[in-house]
């Protein structure tokens, strides 16, 4: 490829993961809109698990099928999909329809973000130029969730949420098309082994269950532990399955190389209180500061820009330090910005959630870039593709599993104080800032207190989450691509 055709094609998968941004935060900031539109606040959390789910269960999966029919031509039905879900989820009539087609859009999403990392390495082979284009990735999805939460905002007061999907469909075929004419593709030899298709089962049935599992605490206890039992003892039968066979979705060899998955595990912990803010930060400004669909979506930006400033930093970081220390700068950022939120009162000012952005945008923008680079060059090089999606898939589990979960203890918080003066309608019509207008006054207060005591409890377990990456950075092993970067310093 001359330099030309690598531009564009580095460029033509920006896109796509510009829209993966964008998507993201817009959804996010107009969750209020939809849920009081669509009246189903008690499944609040199921519009962004349902598309995290989609993404987990098909990573690896899009990774595999990109080995057997190319990673173009993968990439390619990955936004088709990816588009035509969108344009449904747009024209939605009810919760359950949005949540299957979000869903969709997560499966789709599943090969957008899990493919470009692979063609980066390929097209890319010295670190630093990759350190270069994944900065570039991180930089086009921090410019996304700027422009999201003004854009969401903005269409919600102005339009009404089913745009937020449709403006996916231009950019979508954009990226197609940039794509098929600038990529070319060299050299390239389906394998000669065949596809795990029992691994591929027991993997998305172990996922499905666990996810259930973790939305169905607040509503049938013991349904919950016969549920995480049979998730164990299909993950015990998986890695069995795994271990057995040569051509492996997951290679056990994979599983056991504890200093790369001690990152995959710090990524899924840090995601997992990142989908935390995002989702509920909109909702604590509109909710309980009465702030507009616009405000509501702003609380994002200054963590959009400081990710932005992250990453660009860590660009030079990486010349200079151990992958550690920017890793531990990362997480420790994160843990102010969670720290913050634990502190937060009810009378807090809006500019307290801007800070607290601030602090987690730029820890995700130092601690991303490192750990992708050591968990592709910090295995054989026949591993790297499969350890490229199964980091992304551990990232993802973070935010799927834990919007399940946070969905989860937040509903359960605020229906254990619901009563016939303070129903979950009202509290529902509260986080939209439009059909909060036609709530009582006198009972506005209690239901802001309400509102307030199911988002403490997200973000209090979302410190926890945040402090234990800290401190499992300070310990971890280091792969040995890190390892020589550490001796060289």
């Amino acid at each position: 490829m001359n330099k030309r055709q690598l531009l564009l094609t580095t460029g033509a998968l920006l896109v796509a993961n510009f829209m993966g941004g964008l998507d993201a935060t817009i959804v996010n900031t107009t969750l209020p809109a939809i849920t009081s539109d669509l009246n189903g606040i008690q499944l609040i959390g199921w519009i962004s698990s349902a598309f995290l789910l989609g993404v987990a269960v098909t990573t690896v999966l899009w990774g595999r099928l990109g080995e057997i029919i190319n990673n173009k031509l993968t990439f390619q039905i990955a936004v088709l999909l990816f588009v035509v879900s969108s344009f449904m989820a747009g024209v939605a009539p009810n919760m359950i329809f949005l949540i299957v087609m979000r869903a969709l859009m997560g499966i789709g999403t599943g090969g957008m973000v899990s493919i470009p990392f692979i063609i980066y390495a390929q097209i890319y082979p010295e670190p630093r130029e990759r350190a270069k284009a994944v900065g570039l990735v991180t930089a086009s999805y921090a410019f996304a969730t700027v422009l999201g939460p003004i854009l969401g905002g903005f269409i919600v007061d102005h339009f009404s949420w089913h745009w937020i999907f449709f403006i996916n469909v231009p950019i979508g075929l954009l990226s197609i098309v940039i794509l098929q004419f600038e990529y070319r593709i060299n050299n390239f030899e389906k394998p000669q082994s065949r596809f795990d298709y029992r691994g591929a089962g027991l993997l998305t049935i172990t996922l499905v269950v666990t996810l259930f599992a973790s939305s169905l605490l607040s509503i049938d206890a013991t349904l919950t532990i016969i549920l995480v039992g049979i998730a164990i003892i299909l993950g015990i039968i998986f890695y069995q399955v795994e271990k057995r066979i040569s051509d492996a979705l997951v290679p056990v060899q994979l599983l056991k190389n504890w200093p790369v998955q001690s990152q995959n595990i710090i990524m899924f912990l840090i995601n997992g209180y990142f989908i935390g803010f995002s989702v509920y930060a909109p909702m604590w400004a509109q909710g309980i500061l009465g702030t507009d669909a616009t405000a509501g979506g702003l609380t994002q930006i200054a963590g959009s820009l400081l990710l932005m400033v992250g990453t660009r930093l860590t660009a030079r970081l990486m010349k200079r330090l151990p992958y550690r220390t920017i890793v531990g700068l990362g997480t420790l950022s994160i843990c102010l910005s969670a720290l913050t939120m634990f502190l937060a009162t009810q009378g807090l000012p809006y500019v307290w959630l801007l800070i607290s952005g601030a602090f987690n945008g730029f820890g995700m923008g130092l601690s991303f870039t490192p750990m992708q680079i050591s968990v592709q060059d910090g295995v054989p090089k026949r591993l790297m593709g499969v350890s490229t999606t199964f980091g992304l898939l551990v990232r993802t589990l973070g935010e799927t599993f834990m919007a399940a979960i946070f969905g989860t203890l937040f509903s359960m918080e605020i229906v254990q104080q619901t009563g016939p003066d303070h129903t979950l309608t009202m509290v529902t019509k509260l986080t939209n800032f439009v059909t909060a207008k036609n709530l009582p006054a006198d009972r506005i207060p209690q239901l802001r207190t309400m509102l307030f005591s199911g988002l403490h409890l997200v973000m209090s377990v979302g410190l926890g989450l945040a402090i234990f990456a800290l401190v499992l950075n300070l310990f971890r092993r280091l792969p040995a691509n890190e390892l020589k970067k550490d001796l060289k310093n």
